[in-house]
């Protein structure tokens, strides 16, 4: 059977514009593709206005009309100087790319429209090789959405043959008609290559998206893997140094888990991590982060979180899975170790405090919550004690 490199989950994506229908979706492909969008158009855009200014030098020879020739070159520069704001302003309007897109079509297809209304004898089948060139740049050189890229085209299109007909340079013959057709089609045939590419690239991104998820999800139980790890603490204690806010993490390991395995085999061994994520993740922040550090050992960063905080939701956590059932198993424990970055910490210190934390609950008896002590930490015994109060 051959391999199909596409993602065949592609019901996510409009059968009409290619673009995705779910707007979250869309806003995240757009960021995806915002640098690669804005050099295209950015290289693009001087040389349509520098091309569509030099054609001031044929306009020189063939307008006799010096009222008519001034008012076509200030057309030029105008749509020059406009093509070069756009150029100056594109980085520093992200979120409005669109707008602006639209702005720049509207104001260049009136632009378009004197061309041909202040020709003193225009050629309408040159003109009309301009439309396709208008239209062509329209679907792939600026930068805009699906519907609107047809909407203007069309717009830009009809305004060229109501101002041809104004003039007398249209008439209803079928030379006209095959001009007005062509034209037609170049558009159609533009929206459906211009529908394909969109599919195509969004695929893209969700196949990258689906590649990055595998690469940092551990495939058991769902949470990011030991790779994603290592990228998010650096991640976070850069943000920690440099906010000076705290960073705090838990390891946590489950007890006697070998036992489980040979007890229960490993297929119940695995729904019982597959659990524990499950009940965990439903504990956690919305920025903390749960880690699968090995076998039956996890990590959690907790990002702004200080060390009494930390201690309380390795608290909970070891509350909610003592409490909870795991089928014909029972009761299940965990040992825990917590710590909070330092300010000579690295990613390895903060790791391997982590573990030796988590292993001194192990010796301490397992099912335990062991922490720094430090004068602003809680120790084991104090951990213990405020348990007992309970």
């Amino acid at each position: 059977m051959p391999i199909n490199p596409l993602n065949e989950n592609t019901e996510k994506i409009s059968v009409i514009t290619g673009e995705f229908i779910e707007p979250k979706l869309e806003k995240d492909f757009f960021s995806y593709m915002l640098e690669e969008t804005i050099q295209h158009f950015r290289r693009n855009l001087i040389i349509i206005s520098f091309l569509f200014l030099l054609f001031i030098i044929p306009d020189y020879f063939l307008i006799v009309d010096q009222a008519r020739f001034n008012i076509i070159f200030l057309i030029r520069i105008l749509f020059s100087l406009l093509s070069v704001l756009y150029y100056c302003r594109i980085h520093y309007m992200p979120d409005t790319l669109y707008v602006f897109s639209t702005v720049y079509e509207n104001i260049g297809a009136i632009l378009f429209w004197g061309l041909l209304f202040f020709y003193e004898h225009p050629d309408v089948v040159i003109h009309q090789q301009g439309l396709i060139v208008v239209i062509l740049a329209i679907f792939f050189i600026i930068p805009n959405k699906f519907y609107i890229k047809v909407l203007m085209s069309i717009i830009i299109s009809t305004g060229f043959f109501l101002i041809a007909f104004f003039r007398g340079l249209f008439s209803i013959s079928s030379y006209s008609w095959g001009l007005l057709i062509f034209s037609g089609l170049v558009i159609v045939f533009c929206a459906m290559t211009t529908r394909r590419i969109n599919r195509l690239y969004r695929i893209q991104f969700q196949n990258a998206l689906e590649l990055a998820r595998i690469s940092n999800t551990d495939a058991l139980t769902g949470a990011y893997n030991r790779l994603k790890y290592n990228e998010e603490l650096k991640k976070e204690i850069s943000r920690s140094h440099r906010y000076h806010i705290p960073l705090s993490g838990i390891m946590f390991d489950l007890d006697n888990f070998k036992e489980i395995n040979d007890e229960f085999g490993h297929l119940q061994g695995d729904k019982v991590l597959q659990d524990v994520t499950f009940l965990i993740k439903d504990i956690i922040r919305e920025n903390d982060q749960l880690f699968r550090w090995g076998g039956e050992e996890f990590i959690i960063l907790l990002p702004n979180t200080d060390q009494d905080s930390a201690v309380q939701m390795a608290q909970r956590i070891k509350d909610c899975i003592g409490n909870a059932q795991f089928f014909s198993i029972g009761v299940l424990t965990c040992s825990f170790g917590v710590t909070t970055l330092k300010d000579n910490d690295t990613a390895i210190t903060f790791t391997n405090r982590l573990d030796t934390l988590q292993y001194q609950a192990k010796n301490k008896g397992k099912d335990c919550i062991v922490a720094d002590s430090t004068d602003k930490n809680l120790s084991l015994f104090e951990i213990e004690k405020n348990k007992g109060k309970r």
